[in-house]
C-alpha cells in the first residue's frame, strides 16, 4: 500500500510540474477560496509579482515553484490552514527578492512572517560549505515546529526534481545526503504523504 500510495502521489505530482504558472495559481486559488486570514489570494499575487521575470536553475519560470509548493501543501500534505499556503508561496522572497519581513509581518501576519524567516538560508559564515550550512538549518528546523518543516519538505521536494540542472557533481551529491540525512528524518515525523514522496524521489536519484 505504501509503495502504491508514492506511485499515485509521483504520478500527480508530474502533470503538475507541466502546469503553468497562471494554471497553478487558478487551480490553488480553487482549492481554497479567498474568504480567510491571512489572505492566500493575495500571498498568490506577491508570488507572481515578486518573482515574475526570474527563472530557476532549469531555465524554467520561476513563479510556478512557490505556486507548485503551495499546491503541494494543499494537495499532496493536506495543507489547508491558510499561514500555511502562504508560507509556501512566499519562502523564498527574502532570499530572492527586495522583500523585507515586515512587510510580510503588516500584509500576512508574524506568524506567516516568522515561518518565512525560518525558512531563510543564511549565508554561509566563513570557511562553510553550502553542506554545513544547510545540515545546520535543517538541525534549526527541529525548534522551529511542524508546518515550517511540512513547508520546507514541500520545497525541497519540488527543488529536487530540477536536480539534473546542478552541474557540479559535488554539490549535487551534497545535496541528496542533506536531503536523506538532514531533512527526510524531519518529513518523517510531520507528514507521512511528504515522506513517501520525497524518499521516493530520492531513492529514484539514487540518494
Amino acid at each position: 500500500p505504501a509503495e502504491e500510495v508514492g506511485t499515485n502521489i509521483m504520478t500527480d505530482y508530474e502533470d503538475i510540474r507541466s502546469l503553468d504558472a497562471e494554471t497553478l495559481a487558478a487551480r490553488l486559488l480553487e482549492n481554497v477560496g479567498s474568504d480567510h486570514w491571512p489572505p492566500v489570494h493575495t500571498a498568490i499575487e506577491w508570488a507572481m509579482e515578486r518573482h515574475a521575470g526570474q527563472v530557476r536553475r532549469d531555465g524554467t519560470d520561476f513563479r510556478c515553484h512557490p505556486l507548485r509548493v503551495a499546491v503541494l501543501l494543499n494537495e499532496l500534505a493536506d495543507q489547508t490552514d491558510p499561514n500555511v499556503l502562504c508560507a509556501g508561496l512566499l519562502h523564498d522572497l527574502l532570499e530572492d527578492t527586495d522583500t523585507q519581513v515586515d512587510e510580510i509581518n503588516a500584509t500576512f501576519g508574524s506568524k506567516v512572517g516568522d515561518f518565512v524567516r525560518a525558512l531563510t538560508l543564511k549565508d554561509p559564515r566563513a570557511g562553510q560549505t553550502k553542506l554545513q550550512r544547510n545540515m545546520a538549518h535543517f538541525e534549526g528546523l527541529r525548534w522551529e515546529g511542524r508546518d515550517a518543516q511540512i513547508v520546507r519538505s514541500a520545497d525541497r521536494l519540488d527543488n529536487l526534481k530540477t536536480l539534473d540542472a546542478i552541474d557540479d557533481y559535488d554539490r549535487r551529491e551534497d545535496y541528496l545526503k542533506e536531503s536523506r540525512e538532514g531533512l527526510l528524518p524531519l518529513t518523517l515525523a510531520c507528514n507521512t504523504s511528504l515522506y513517501h514522496a520525497l524518499k521516493d524521489t530520492l531513492d529514484a536519484a539514487g540518494a
